[in-house]
């Protein structure tokens, strides 16, 4: 099977022209240099398109037909705004999370495509991939505090690309206007890069946000527990979106190993929010811990059926209560996931 994946990174292509993989190192042209273009995902690995790029600095004011810039996000986007029309598809945007190369990364993105293959009638949906680049690397402590600093230091780039995707989307020719949804889910420490992002969203829009999520999923979050108490954290996500669901498992030795051995706080992505009855409305606890076990404990939103069940649900837009398989925990203000 074949899956195609938008994607957008900042990581270091093997070659400027035509580049065939990504590796796990910045951009040589600058921390929020981004490449897009298109991916095809198999059992066996994968191919890329990448979207070509050619930046023309004016002078005078003035250039020629053949000096005008190249940019590969509107090559991207016009295809994704086409798939979104014809189709029908609402598009995932996915941050991935702690060590993982480029090619885990796509994996992880096919498996997100294919888990939500049959919503919209069959169509599914269309996924963009922001790969940032974390180490992947077999030095667990080492890559930890690598892919820390990357990940903040991703988070300019991620905002670049989101309001690009927005302000192109906005523009639409009232023929071109698709109607449908963008989401956004990010895994792990994909968290950290999405608050980085958000304070540089918050920064280039003085503070005025604007709603560019139907559904945020902030999956095992590798964010500290009160990230929705404090501004320079997650307090002004909500305003990004429609709804804002947190899940979390408690059982996930992912986040024991950040909390406990890394010197972080209590993590998000291990009990939810520290004080559950003071988030925003719209911010939605969900407890994976009863469904998650083995190797599924820090993957569950990829490779746990019931909990990929339950976000298609969301993606569909059915009411938090009326979601089938949860249990509502009135003195936790959290919804629990049965077997």
């Amino acid at each position: 099977m074949t899956t195609k994946i938008y994607f957008c990174t900042n990581r270091k292509p093997n070659r400027k022209s035509n580049p065939t993989r990504f590796g796990k190192h910045f951009s040589h042209d600058g921390l929020a240099n981004l490449r897009f273009g298109l991916a095809e995902v198999t059992d066996n690995g994968y191919s890329l398109n990448v979207a070509k790029e050619r930046l023309v600095h004016k002078h005078d004011g003035q250039c020629t037909d053949h000096q005008k810039s190249v940019l590969g996000s509107l090559e991207l986007f016009s295809g994704l705004r086409h798939q979104m029309k014809e189709h029908h598809q609402d598009t995932i945007v996915f941050i991935h999370g702690y060590n993982v190369d480029f090619s885990e990364a796509l994996d992880s993105a096919a498996k997100l495509a294919r888990n939500f293959s049959s919503l919209h009638d069959g169509q599914g949906v269309n996924v963009v991939l922001f790969s940032w680049p974390s180490d992947g690397s077999m030095m667990p402590w080492l890559a930890y505090s690598n892919d820390r600093r990357d990940a903040a230091a991703s988070g300019p780039a991620f905002a670049r690309g989101i309001l690009k995707l927005a302000e192109f989307l906005r523009s639409a020719h009232p023929d071109e206007v698709c109607e449908q949804r963008i989401h956004l889910v990010a895994h792990s420490m994909g968290n950290y890069v999405l608050r980085h992002a958000l304070q540089e969203i918050l920064h280039q829009c003085s503070g005025a946000l604007p709603r560019l999520f139907d559904e945020i999923f902030l999956m095992a979050a590798d964010e500290d527990d009160d990230a929705f108490e404090h501004a320079h954290k997650l307090m002004r996500l909500p305003r990004l979106a429609r709804r804002v669901n947190v899940y979390f498992n408690r059982g996930d030795k992912a986040m024991a190993v950040s909390d406990m051995t890394k010197g972080n706080p209590d993590r998000l992505g291990d009990d939810g929010p520290r004080a559950p009855f003071q988030v925003p409305a719209k911010v939605v606890q969900v407890d994976c811990t009863r469904v998650t076990a083995g190797l599924v404990q820090h993957s569950y939103f990829v490779d746990e059926k019931r909990v990929v069940r339950d976000m298609a649900r969301v993606l569909k837009g059915e009411e938090d209560h009326l979601i089938e398989g949860r249990e509502f925990l009135r003195d936790r203000n959290r919804y629990v996931i049965s077997d």
